[in-house]
């Protein structure tokens, strides 16, 4: 299993641990509960006080996560599932990662030298990135392909690149049932976005960045993210 081998060949056991519970988004208190074991003992794993679980113990703290969603309708792993069986075909993706660790929005805007436009709490976690080709995205992707743009989470930061006035990619946001944690629009200054782009945002309650950095430099620089 994909999540198991992660989590195994992780520099950090515990880390990889968290990351993929906080991915499942069950508190520590559920799985400690479905495992039949004390939050603590879940907490010292995820913190290293407890020496590295084997795979056994893993793979049973991985199975509590897959029930445990799969009660509350499956949707991560519907989402897993559709990110792993991407289509080839699918170019508008440019790039798409899961970080190991989350980090703040406030590094992650300096990572991107982006200007945020809409939003206020610079403490979000993102635990991932889509790079989308904005003008492929919108004429060749379909409503289920759309989905693969959110990877293993939905908290992540979307980003359409060459952006004329962000209207489109936030049009097709705001229709969309599953919503990023952030939006950036790459090639574009603020005082081009379009007052429905920031509109939309401020009522989906989604941060709105811009970066004017170069499409491969952003890559570069967002793949650097651990």
């Amino acid at each position: 299993m994909y999540i198991i081998g992660d989590i195994v060949l992780a520099e950090n056991t515990g880390n990889a641990l968290k990351k993929w519970r906080n991915l499942f988004n069950i508190q520590q208190i559920e799985l400690a509960k479905y495992l039949n074991v004390s939050p603590s003992v879940i907490s010292d794993y995820e913190v290293g006080r407890r020496k590295n679980p084997g795979v056994n113990i893993i793979k049973r703290y991985v199975l509590g996560l897959i029930e445990i969603d799969k009660e509350k309708g499956g949707q991560t792993i519907k989402a897993l599932k559709r990110i792993l069986d991407k289509s080839p075909s699918m170019k508008a993706i440019l790039s798409i990662k899961e970080y190991r660790n989350p980090i703040a929005l406030e590094k992650f805007i300096e990572v991107i030298d982006g200007e945020m436009l809409v939003g206020d709490n610079l403490d979000i976690p993102i635990y991932g990135h889509t790079v989308v080709d904005s003008i492929r995205a919108i004429l060749e992707m379909t409503g289920d392909e759309f989905y693969h743009l959110y990877g293993w989470t939905t908290e992540r930061a979307l980003i359409f690149t060459n952006v004329s006035t962000g209207r489109s990619p936030m049009v097709a946001v705001r229709v969309s049932v599953m919503k990023p944690r952030v939006v950036v629009l790459q090639g574009i200054t603020k005082d081009n976005v379009d007052k429905l782009a920031l509109k939309l945002a401020e009522i989906d309650n989604i941060p709105l960045i811009t970066t004017q950095i170069e499409t491969k430099e952003l890559i570069k620089k967002l793949n650097e993210i651990k």
